[in-house]
């Protein structure tokens, strides 16, 4: 899609929300996804209100309402863990909510006269501090447990640790991801590394990963019918 499109898109939204301040975001605006993947609007309104979902050339389009105060408060929230480490759930949700905000294609009427977004420079260092303190956390917990020969537990803490690697690379380098199916995609697009190459041959050599892979997802779905 190009801004055109993404110009129609808010010119719609606000004709049927009477809202101004919209913002259009889509994964390949990252390179990421596909001309198919769904489109997110954000609508930074006085008072939250509720979804109303439309299609635009047949692809769904996701609005989202954020209230004025809510937004102040996330800001105030990010600001906190930035000057006081002082993390809290949600802290990833609402990085990317900026991110996005300031990344996106914005409507020609938009204005949020005495709120002033993060960059995403200042997003990025935030997110990079953010995993970072999570990677460290993962790679002591998954170091333990092998040591421990606690075998499983550690093979999952280790890649989750390895995912919190990505993540913080990406966010020192500028380009924050913030989600996780779009993790390696994305650092394989921007870098060229051979550990990541030599991890991915080495994984994909392994014959039974495919037959492992389908047993987690299966054993997964079968926790929840207990």
């Amino acid at each position: 899609m190009c801004n055109n499109d993404y110009t129609l898109i808010t010119k719609e939204i606000s004709n049927l929300v009477s809202e101004k301040n919209i913002v259009i975001w889509k994964s390949e605006m990252d390179g990421l996804g596909t001309s198919l993947s769904d489109i997110d609007a954000y609508c930074i309104c006085d008072e939250e209100k509720n979804f109303k979902n439309f299609s635009f050339n047949g692809i769904p389009v996701d609005i989202e309402y954020i209230g004025l105060n809510n937004l102040k408060e996330k800001l105030e929230n990010i600001d906190k863990f930035a000057k006081h480490g002082l993390a809290y759930k949600g802290l990833d949700e609402d990085l990317k909510l900026f991110y996005r905000l300031e990344r996106g294609h914005k409507s020609q009427q938009f204005n949020l006269n005495d709120i002033e977004l993060p960059t995403i420079d200042v997003i990025s260092k935030i997110a990079a501090q953010y995993y970072n303190e999570l990677f460290l956390a993962l790679y002591e917990d998954a170091f333990k447990m092998f040591h421990g020969k606690n075998f499983l537990d550690a093979f999952i803490l280790s890649l989750e640790a390895l995912q919190m690697s990505v993540a913080t690379y990406l966010a020192r380098i500028g380009k924050p991801q913030f989600k996780k199916k779009w993790l390696f995609k994305y650092f394989d697009n921007l870098t060229d590394c051979s550990y990541y190459e030599e991890l991915r041959i080495e994984l994909e050599s392994d014959t039974i990963l495919p037959e492992r892979i389908s047993k987690i997802l299966s054993d997964s779905k079968k926790i929840l019918e207990f």
